[in-house]
Formats: C-alpha cells, sequence, structure tokens
C-alpha cells in the first residue's frame, strides 16, 4: 500500500530542516498528525480487507473457510474438518477456480490410542476426579461462525455495551469492551436439570461477569447467581447478605481461555474451569427460566472473550435405567479434538459411566455408534465417526478392561441424524456418540 501526501505537506516538512526552534516544535506536531493518518488510514484498509474476505466466505456457502494464500496449514486443517475451502488474495478477494485447492480425499487415520499420551489421556492426573457430564439435549448454541465479524451475534439479544464478533484461535468469540449485559434467549423454560457451557479468557483479573436467570424484565428469578472473576472468585454466589456461596479465585483465566461448565440439578449446582471443580453447592437457588442473563458487571482497559455458548437439557444421571427404558443413549459427553478420533480428557466421567454400568450388569451388550452433522462430505463424515466409535470401544477394553466379545462399534456419519441440520442446535446434537443395547 502506497500513502499519498500532498505538496503542501511535502512541502511543509522540507522546511522543517531551516525551521526555529518553535516552528521546529510545531512542524512536529505536523509530522505526528501526518503519521497519524497514515496509521488510521492502514487500520482502516486492513479492515476493509478483512470484510471482503468474510464476505467472499459468505457467499461460498456457510461452512466454507476463507485461507489467505500461502497459509497452507489453514487449508490444511479446513479440509481436515471436511469444510469447504476459498483460498483468498491479501486484499480478501477469492482466487480464480484453477487456483483454488482441489479436495482433500478421505482417508482413514489410524485408530488414536487413549494412553498415547497419558499427560491428556481421559481419567488421568487431574482429571480423575472429574464429573462433569453435559446435557443430552441442546437448547442452544453458537460458536458466532455464522456471524459476520465487527456484528453482534443475531442469535443472542442485545441489552447494552460494547461487543462485537472477533476472529480468535480459528475460531470466532465475543469480544466485550465495556460494562454490559446480553441474555441467551431460550425456545423453553430452562429445566430441573440443565447444563451451561461456555469458553471463557478475561485478560485482566479485574474483569468479571455474572451468569442469572431473569425474567422477561431482566429480574433475577433466583437468590444466586453465578459469578466469574479470576480474582474475585468463580463459583456461586448469593445475591443476600449472607446467603449460601462457594467460590474459588482462578487466575489463570487472566490468560487463558478456558471452558466454564456449569451442572444444575434442581437446587445442586456445580461449576467448573477447565478440569477443577470450583463450587459445590446442594442448596442454590438459581431460579428457572427461558432466559438467561450475562451481565458484565467490571471490564476495565482489556476486553473480555466468549466462545462456544451451549445450554442443554440434562446431565449426569444413571445410565442403565436409560438404557433399559429407551435401549439407546444419546451422549454428548465423549468429545473428541477436531477432526480427529482422539478423545478429550474431560470425557472421563461418561466413560467412567458407561465402564461402570458394564462392570455392574455383566450381561449388558452394547454397540457404540458414531453420528455426525452433515457439515462435510458424508463418506468422510462416515469414515470419521466410525474411527471414532472405534476408538471409544478401545478405551473400555483396553483401558477399562471390559471384554471385548461385549462391544461392538459402528460409524453412521450423517445418515441417522437426531434433529434439523439446518439449525446450530440441530448440527450441535447430531455430533454425539450412541450407545444401543444389543
Amino acid at each position: 500500500m502506497r500513502i499519498r501526501f500532498s505538496p503542501f505537506l511535502l512541502a511543509a516538512l522540507a522546511l522543517l530542516l531551516c525551521a526555529s526552534p518553535a516552528q521546529a516544535q510545531f512542524w512536529d506536531k505536523v509530522k505526528d498528525a501526518a503519521k497519524r493518518g497514515a496509521e488510521r488510514a492502514a487500520e482502516r484498509e486492513t479492515a476493509e480487507r478483512a470484510d471482503r474476505a468474510v464476505t467472499n466466505v459468505f457467499e461460498a456457502g456457510d461452512d466454507a473457510v476463507a485461507c489467505v494464500v500461502g497459509d497452507d496449514a489453514c487449508v490444511r486443517q479446513a479440509q481436515e474438518e471436511g469444510r469447504e475451502v476459498v483460498v483468498v488474495d491479501r486484499d480478501g478477494e477469492p482466487l480464480p477456480a484453477d487456483a483454488q485447492p482441489a479436495a482433500a480425499p478421505a482417508s482413514p487415520a489410524p485408530a488414536a490410542s487413549p494412553a498415547a499420551s497419558p499427560a491428556a489421556a481421559p481419567g488421568d492426573g487431574v482429571w480423575a476426579n472429574y464429573d462433569f457430564v453435559p446435557g443430552d439435549r441442546t437448547l442452544f448454541y453458537d460458536d458466532f461462525a455464522r456471524d459476520r465479524v465487527g456484528d453482534f451475534p443475531r442469535r443472542l439479544e442485545f441489552r447494552n455495551g460494547s461487543m462485537e464478533v472477533v476472529e480468535w484461535e480459528n475460531g470466532r468469540a465475543l469480544r466485550a469492551k465495556t460494562t454490559g449485559a446480553f441474555d441467551v434467549v431460550l425456545s423453553e423454560t430452562l429445566p430441573e436439570r440443565f447444563t451451561l457451557e461456555f469458553d471463557y479468557v478475561a485478560s485482566d483479573f479485574t474483569n468479571d461477569f455474572q451468569i442469572q436467570i431473569v425474567d422477561g424484565a431482566g429480574e433475577p428469578l433466583g437468590r444466586n447467581y453465578v459469578q466469574v472473576d479470576p480474582y474475585g472468585g468463580v463459583g456461586i454466589e448469593s445475591f443476600e447478605r449472607g446467603g449460601v456461596s462457594s467460590v474459588q479465585e482462578d487466575r489463570r483465566l487472566d490468560t487463558q481461555m478456558l471452558p466454564i461448565r456449569v451442572a444444575a440439578d434442581g437446587s445442586y449446582v456445580k461449576v467448573y474451569v477447565g478440569e477443577e471443580r470450583v463450587a459445590n453447592i446442594p442448596n442454590a437457588d438459581l431460579g428457572r427460566s427461558d432466559r438467561i442473563r450475562f451481565a458484565l458487571t467490571d471490564v476495565r482497559e482489556e476486553p473480555i472473550y466468549f466462545s462456544n455458548l451451549r445450554v442443554a437439557a440434562g446431565g449426569r444421571e444413571i445410565l442403565y435405567d436409560r438404557l433399559i427404558a429407551d435401549g439407546r443413549v444419546a451422549t454428548h459427553g465423549v468429545l473428541f479434538d477436531t477432526g480427529s478420533d482422539r478423545i478429550k480428557p474431560e470425557s472421563t466421567p461418561t466413560l467412567d459411566d458407561i465402564a461402570e454400568t458394564l462392570r455392574q450388569y455383566g450381561d449388558l451388550r452394547l454397540r457404540i455408534e458414531g453420528h455426525t452433522d452433515n457439515a462435510g462430505s458424508a463418506d468422510a463424515n462416515r469414515q470419521l465417526s466410525e474411527r471414532r466409535a472405534a476408538a471409544v470401544r478401545d478405551y473400555l477394553v483396553q483401558r477399562e478392561g471390559i471384554d471385548a466379545s461385549r462391544l461392538e462399534s459402528a460409524g453412521l456419519g450423517q445418515t441417522a441424524p437426531a434433529a434439523d441440520n439446518a439449525t446450530p442446535e440441530g448440527r450441535q446434537t447430531n455430533r454425539r456418540v450412541e450407545l444401543v443395547v444389543l
């Protein structure tokens, strides 16, 4: 990019060489102003290029990924995820069709061994006592992938403050730069048993917010709320002086984007940061409605970021009862690395429940099914779901000592959706593992 200066400004800068001290100070200010103007022009052009790139991705398709020419890592990751790639130049314009990458051939990867990396394996180390199990029926899900950078997310309800969608580590996040609030509005009232999950970084120990269940007028319905404050503590706080509370400081949130999870079963509420449970209260009162408010109570010099927001009905329960009653159980508690069959360590409690159920009921036999949404090619999804189902079976046999003859695995890919793939909640619901009684 070239910055053009007017003839007057060039002449003025030339006079600087022979100016008096007072004149020199004046011309120093002129020079600084010119520099700031050039920087602002460059920033505007960069923003315009980014906006053009985002526009081109939306025109290519909802699941397309824009990769700047030369960014081979971006192309590889998108292809591994089965998403369409649009290669753009540095001005955000797509390259000609003959310069676009060919679709990556689907080829099965070797089955991941859960014991390959003990530090990150389910059930090991800090994950041994982790007990969060996400709800199975998704009520709300948004990763902001379908929102334009610079916009407020369309599926959240804006209340006040300064917030916008930004690019964040190969995905999107909601950035809040001031105090304010937004609401998650559900299609139904929260049930007695529900879970809430999102990723968050505070950027500064002074930044904090509250999660309140509110009525249509924005008034809190319970006596308690979830507090997220790296310095003051993360957990459950009370609106009333002397009410029940349980919080724990977690300064990792100053610098790390970490998952925060809430599990409510009636009045029993647990809160987790990463792999650690920070609150465990049997008599909390959060209230119930169809509206969850994120009240950004203190945001100072550094912004805060949210991503991957999910609300679901259900949670941890007695697995055997559901299997006998329904013949099959869908779970979202077995998680995998993106585009991979490597089991994430936060899958520990769900895998523990499956293994313990099999040990208690020796005549129980199960088929483990892998399912995906419809993003990407059907063949790639089928192969990935097969590898993931096999990885769960291998874990139960190799790690938990379950007799291999009691377990089968199958990958159905996108062929048996449990919900409509046209919505984010539907696609999230369809990415699941199912246990089927044989």
